[in-house]
């Protein structure tokens, strides 16, 4: 064979070689006699199939109108219930176990520990923006195992920022075009304005951020609830109100809109409840993906002795924990959109597990389990403009799925219960997410107080 045949040979095999693999890539997959949850609020389907091919729902739906294709790979769920991935839309990917702390070199952990537990979808609502938008862009790519991040980038507050290592400190109305034109640029979400910024300003981050797309999300501190914060423009609400709501501020919020995030699980973090509980630390999602270090680090907290300011603090906790679950339950009975969000890392809050606790407190609430689901799932992507793209099991939307080994529609805490994680189409290896100590996931977390000990 001459040197032109052998040239074409080699190039014949290798074309036959790429398309051998794209035909491996794009085989079909699908989950056969599931109860499916679609994350629509809808009355679950006995004897459901889920059809997937090339990271999308190609059918959901009742057995007999889902015609399987030869060759496809199969995953029976009888006995199980197949519902879409979670979405925390509250976190922080910067912080350690307390909600101070830093672990910017442990995200491998983190991002673990959510596609552990099933979240396939987070927000990120304030961090360190160059850090986040690069976690962002590598997973989006593929080159890096993790949930689908949306980014609210820097906090935008005052002169004298709370936080200031991730914020952006705006003193006045002049500074916010430049502002919003540069977060705009990199490439955020969502704008996050926080507690410390005035009406006015917020007001005029809104309008600013307006023409260039980017909605306002509001953590207004002390001040959450207030019928002034939210007639600045505001899209969002961080926290549900720890105030009782009246009827002006719940006809206000449904009006404009203003969607709310949960965030309880960070309130209950507060009362101590369930770092105090020996139980806590058996709980699997949050045992298998825990650094070692965190958990001896959060027992300790559990057995400090409090001062009278903190067990004042405690006790006040409870109280408030209440009046938002009490505003959780009437803003969604009134057709505000609540989101599901946990604002973790905090103690007893984890990254993760936490997305599971949020949900048993919407159900403690008062939440129908499938209510609760919906806020974790269609709400979310309402939330961030992607209804279209995934939030439920339908036709069309990327195939973040779950199989739950058991029946949350009538236990909400059975959402714990993973066997399998897809997402995007893909089945994930939850053994390889379990936390092992390697140079990648080993680095202790940075604290003053931690490094003043060394």
């Amino acid at each position: 064979m001459n040197t032109a045949g052998k040239f074409v040979l080699l190039l014949t095999l290798a074309v036959l070689a790429a398309g051998a693999s794209v035909a491996q890539e794009s085989k079909p997959l699908a989950v056969i006699h599931a109860v499916l949850i679609d994350g629509s609020g809808k009355t679950p389907v006995e004897n459901a199939t889920i059809l997937i091919r090339d990271g999308k729902i190609v059918a959901a739906g009742p057995a007999a109108e889902v015609v399987l294709p030869k060759g496809a790979g199969i995953i029976d769920a009888a006995g199980k219930t197949a519902m879409p991935g979670l979405a925390d839309m509250h976190v922080h990917l910067v912080g350690g176990w307390d909600g101070v702390s830093t672990d910017i070199l442990g995200y491998r952990q983190f991002l673990n520990a959510l596609l552990y537990a099933g979240v396939t979808t987070v927000l990120d609502a304030g961090n360190v923006q160059p850090f986040i938008l690069q976690l962002r862009q590598e997973i989006a790519r593929g080159r890096l195992p993790g949930p689908r991040i949306y980014c609210a980038g820097a906090l935008i507050d005052n002169a004298d920022p709370i936080w200031p290592a991730i914020s952006i400190a705006v003193c006045s109305v002049d500074q916010i075009p430049r502002v919003v034109e540069q977060l705009k640029k990199d490439g955020v979400d969502i704008l996050k304005a926080y507690a410390g910024l005035s009406d006015p300003l917020v007001g005029a981050l809104a309008r600013e951020g307006q023409k260039h797309s980017l909605r306002v999300l509001s953590d207004p501190g002390r001040r959450n609830g207030s019928l002034d914060v939210m007639r600045t423009g505001i899209a969002a609400l961080a926290h549900l109100p720890l105030v009782p709501l009246g009827d002006e501020a719940v006809s206000l919020m449904k009006g404009k809109p203003i969607h709310c995030l949960s965030t309880l699980a960070v309130f209950e973090s507060f009362s101590r409840r369930r770092i105090v509980d020996p139980g806590f630390y058996d709980i699997s999602l949050y045992r298998d993906t825990a650094p070692p270090w965190f958990v001896d680090d959060l027992k300790k907290d559990a057995a400090r002795v409090l001062n009278e300011g903190d067990r004042k603090g405690v006790e006040m906790v409870g109280g408030l924990l209440k009046e938002a679950q009490a505003n959780a339950l009437r803003l969604m009975r009134a057709g505000v959109l609540v989101i599901a969000g946990t604002d973790a890392p905090y103690p007893g809050d984890p990254l993760g597990e936490g997305i599971h606790r949020e949900l048993e407190l919407l159900v403690e609430a008062g939440y129908a389990p499938l209510e609760a689901i919906t806020a974790a799932t269609k709400n979310a992507a309402l939330f961030m403009n992607a209804a279209g793209e995934w939030g439920t099991l339908e036709p069309g939307k990327t195939a973040d799925l779950l199989i739950i080994n058991g029946r949350p529609d009538r236990m909400i805490g059975d959402t714990r219960k993973i066997e399998t994680v897809i997402r995007a189409g893909k089945v994930i290896d939850r053994k390889k997410l379990r936390f092992e100590v390697n140079p990648e996931t080993g680095f202790q977390v940075f604290s003053p107080k931690a490094w003043q000990k060394d």
